[in-house]
């Protein structure tokens, strides 16, 4: 009886699927993206080639998306909503130029900012944006059974 209990206790079957709920704000405004596409991939290269997500969700008024993923352990995330995006092909986006200031008191970027263009992160810390600064879109990781959520803005 015992060695029963055992072997049934044993062999529960572990969560194929994880939930992800990802809010989408306009990183301008902090208003909800209503309409905003949250595209989840799951290999790291994915997002920069052109390839399919393995996952395609549209945000709600609210700027909400709630779904149900396969278990794999993590996804790399690109959110758009229009032009706006919070990957850009490598780039992290931090805000947007505002004024001339605001451009002389930031890390250089190539192209040449401009007020209302895109602001990026410098990721090694060096003083200018380029090519130097790319790395991987946002990667959630994901546990069995788990319900992971996650906020990001788009510029």
């Amino acid at each position: 009886m015992a060695a029963a209990f055992l072997l049934s206790s044993c062999d529960k079957d572990t969560p194929t699927t994880s939930t992800v709920a990802i809010t989408v704000t306009d990183g301008l405004t902090g208003a909800a993206s209503a309409g905003a596409t949250v595209k989840l991939y799951d290999d790291v290269n994915k997002p920069n080639t052109g390839e399919a997500p393995a996952y395609t969700f549209t945000a709600d008024a609210s700027g909400k998306v709630t779904g149900s993923v396969a278990y794999i352990g993590g996804y790399f995330l690109v959110a758009e909503n229009g032009a706006r995006k919070n990957y850009y092909g490598g780039l992290i986006p931090i805000g947007i130029f505002k004024t001339q200031a605001d451009i002389d008191n930031s890390p250089k970027q190539t192209p040449a900012a401009t007020i209302g263009a895109v602001k990026f992160k410098d990721t090694n810390g060096d003083g200018v944006i380029n090519d130097s600064d790319k790395t991987h879109a946002p990667n959630l990781f994901l546990e069995a059974g788990q319900t992971l959520t996650y906020s990001t803005g788009v510029y």
